[in-house]
């Protein structure tokens, strides 16, 4: 598999490149979760759509570890590799899949013991109670496998390796979704678990296999001590980011859950459908961040600034031929997953909140917030979170509800992206100013 190289060709051209393999592998997980969340909603119905909304949730806040790790493999191998050092590179990628083992069986033993009370905390609507608690002890089960597919993942797209994750996404959603419409009927939510789990631990053999293949011939390098400081001195903000940023979802959900199961059946519902149109952006982001890190750490600042400015350009146009069609077809979308009328109105209701302009400024946040992970300033992220999860979305979420009800949490999520752009903005022409008094080495294409 042919890797692209960051530091040559023109930016706009490598991030599509890059990014394509990475949508498609985002755009298959979504369609396994879509298909999870019909099959169960016509096998097990209202209350089975908000079991597995409330078990996605707490998944999201525990994938957290993940996606820290994730991205500090990403950062790690692409500083090696951009500084010509490929035993640090073969060190990062070991210590980030020995750390993702390790955090996954912690949180994962966690999270099969105490499920019932986690989801009762929560407020889980009694009908949806049991399902949540079936699905978190089985999807735990696989947790370990998950958390070594997104750090091997990693490592191979920090290579300029997209395509092969983008393969092995496609075993993950065939297994999951020929398992889904099997088991479903049979074992009903938890269904939905076992044939992730299953799925899960065949991606993680092929993942780790195909991440020794793209080294050659050269054997894994034992990591040092200061491999793993390295590792979580990025790692850390970078979880405690996501952390925040799901933590303060899964208390949205909670909140929601207190307007009933019908709104917290449609609420699940638009956020699958919401999710569609973050999908591009992650994907450009990802780019960034790899490419970013390769030529920070060559040295080549203008073309780092190459590819923010690309990858925003980029992003802005593919959020709006996501937005568009949401706000076309936001009740038929909705519909898709929930047949009560009082279920569809709170979905499309958040869908013309949650998917609309505020889903551009999103766009440029998350660039921009990639490209801060990416040049060294991974705490500036972290905080940029703290303001948008704490401090907007679920600080004005809170203080509205009681004046607006179900529309006040509406509001918090649609403001949130609107700090960390501004923010994301302000240091990027920092960078751009200390680059200019320091000098690059190269131009970018």
């Amino acid at each position: 598999m042919k890797e692209i190289d960051f530091t040559r060709g023109r930016p706009a051209a490598n991030l599509v490149r890059f990014g394509l393999p990475v949508l498609a592998a985002n755009l298959l997980q979504s369609v396994d979760q879509i298909v999870d969340m019909l099959v169960v909603g016509a096998f097990v119905g209202e209350a089975g759509v908000a079991s597995l909304s409330n078990a996605t949730m707490v998944g999201f806040v525990v994938n957290s570890f993940a996606l820290g790790l994730s991205v500090a493999a990403t950062v790690l191998v692409s500083r090696a590799l951009g500084s010509r050092d490929p035993s640090g590179a073969s060190r990062a990628e070991c210590a980030a899949l020995l750390s993702a083992a390790a955090v996954a069986a912690a949180a994962g033993s966690l999270l099969f013991v105490f499920p019932t009370p986690l989801y009762s905390f929560l407020g889980v609507p009694g009908g949806a109670l049991p399902n949540s608690v079936a699905y978190a002890r089985v999807w735990t089960l696989g947790l370990p496998a998950s958390f070594l597919v997104s750090t091997a993942g990693a490592s191979l797209r920090a290579r300029g390796d997209s395509r092969t994750p983008t393969a092995l996404s496609v075993v993950v959603a065939v297994i999951n979704c020929a398992g889904g419409i099997a088991l479903v009927p049979v074992c009903g939510v938890a269904g939905t678990a076992w044939s992730s789990t299953v799925a899960s631990f065949a991606a993680a053999w092929l993942s780790v296999a195909a991440l020794h293949r793209s080294r050659g011939c050269q054997s894994p390098m034992v990591p040092l001590r200061r491999d793993f400081r390295d590792l979580w001195s990025i790692a850390a903000p970078a979880v405690f980011q996501q952390v925040l940023v799901n933590l303060s979802y899964l208390a949205i959900t909670s909140m929601t859950n207190a307007f009933g199961l019908e709104v917290a059946a449609g609420a699940g519902a638009a956020t699958k459908a919401n999710t569609l149109g973050g999908m591009p952006v992650w994907s450009i982001g990802q780019a960034v961040s790899a490419a970013a890190s390769r030529c920070d750490a060559a040295g080549d600042r203008a073309r780092a600034e190459a590819y923010v400015r690309a990858g925003t350009a980029i992003s802005l146009v593919a959020t709006a031929f996501v937005v568009i069609p949401v706000q076309l077809f936001a009740s038929d979308l909705v519909a898709l997953f929930a047949r009560v009328p009082d279920s569809i109105s709170a979905g499309v209701a958040y869908l013309r909140a949650c998917c609309s302009v505020n889903a551009f400024a999103y766009a440029v946040a998350y660039v921009l917030g990639s490209f801060e992970q990416a040049t060294g300033a991974a705490r500036l992220s972290a905080a940029c979170s703290v303001m948008e999860s704490v401090v907007v979305r679920l600080g004005l979420s809170a203080a509205l509800v009681p004046v607006s009800g179900f529309y006040g949490i509406l509001a918090g999520q649609a403001l949130s992206p609107f700090p960390p752009l501004a923010v994301g903005i302000a240091y990027l022409f920092g960078y751009h100013a200390a680059r200019r008094a320091g000098g690059s080495r190269h131009r970018a294409d």
